[in-house]
């Protein structure tokens, strides 16, 4: 009989696999969406955590 542990191992290291694998790589789409927005308009858009952190740094 299987131990469970290792079933668990085995379905851990399958996801990591499929993800690799089959995980779509959104950075090319977001590179040329950038490429293609005006500088003024990419310059303007910020995240808002980046926002908070660059008001409260020391």
């Amino acid at each position: 009989m299987l131990d469970l542990s290792s079933i668990l191992v085995g379905l851990a290291a399958l996801a990591a696999l499929g993800l690799v694998l089959f995980a779509h790589d959104w950075r090319d789409e977001l590179r040329e969406r950038k490429q293609q927005r005006p500088q003024s308009q990419a310059r303007e858009e910020h995240h808002p955590l980046r926002d908070w952190w660059l008001r409260h740094r020391h």
